[in-house]
């Protein structure tokens, strides 16, 4: 730059101190800038194949749960729906076996029931050895000696012979009913000493549990299997 300053004549000098300030000051404004953008982008790491295929897994495993989650609030408020409107009474005929050798069939129906111990609870299953629920296993029991029973706890509690709530007067083979109000929901075996078989609830299934004749869901036996002396006829 001197060496420029001393080639130009004197009047010339400031208009060249002038110039070339102003290049260094634009040089200087646009470096940050250019460096910006020469300088390389950084590059997204490509996907492998072994994490696409587990997170589609994950989103088909997540689908599924709720897919499942759908059909169990659509089965609870099917039968919240037929609890609601099916007849309190129902209509079906009396499926009592008297017979003088009662006693054999009543063992032979506690231990087909006593046989489900530690079978799954499904609701509406009624396969042996897989899953029942209450009405499925009674009524799969109940089919070892000939008794043919409907399908729900509801109408099966009107079937035979009601024996009441007093637990002396109870007989192994008897059904077991609870429910709210008139309505039964749940049905059960006896089978003497004051248990029960049942298929409880999900998670827990097929056991034997003790009767408490004072709870307030229980609605009293019902006598499938009869002796020739027995003519209880009152109404559960």
């Amino acid at each position: 730059m001197r060496f420029l300053h001393r080639l130009l004549p004197r009047r010339c000098r400031p208009g060249l101190a002038l110039v070339l300030t102003g290049l260094l000051v634009a040089l200087s404004l646009a470096t940050p800038a250019d460096a910006a953008a020469a300088r390389p982008k950084p590059r997204r790491p490509a996907v492998s194949a072994s994490r696409a295929k587990v997170s589609k897994a994950r989103a088909g495993r997540s689908f599924t749960r709720h897919a499942t989650r759908a059909r169990a609030t659509r089965g609870r408020t099917a039968r919240r729906s037929f609890l609601a409107t099916a007849p309190i009474v129902p209509a079906v005929a009396k499926a009592t076996v008297v017979s003088d050798s009662a006693h054999l069939l009543r063992d032979s129906v506690v231990s087909l029931a006593r046989q489900q111990l530690g079978t799954a609870y499904v609701l509406g299953a009624q396969t042996p050895g897989r899953a029942f629920d209450c009405s499925g296993l009674v009524r799969y029991v109940m089919s070892w000696i000939n008794v043919r029973l409907p399908r729900t706890a509801n109408e099966q509690a009107y079937t035979g012979i009601a024996v009441g709530r007093q637990l002396d007067r109870f007989k192994p083979g008897d059904l077991l009913t609870f429910g709210t109000g008139r309505r039964i929901t749940h049905i059960a075996v006896y089978v003497g000493d004051g248990k029960y078989v049942h298929a409880s609830r999900p998670g827990v299934g097929v056991i034997e549990s003790v009767l408490n004749p004072n709870a307030r869901r229980f609605r009293g036996a019902v006598r499938l299997v009869a002796d020739a002396s027995d003519t209880t006829t009152a109404q559960p």
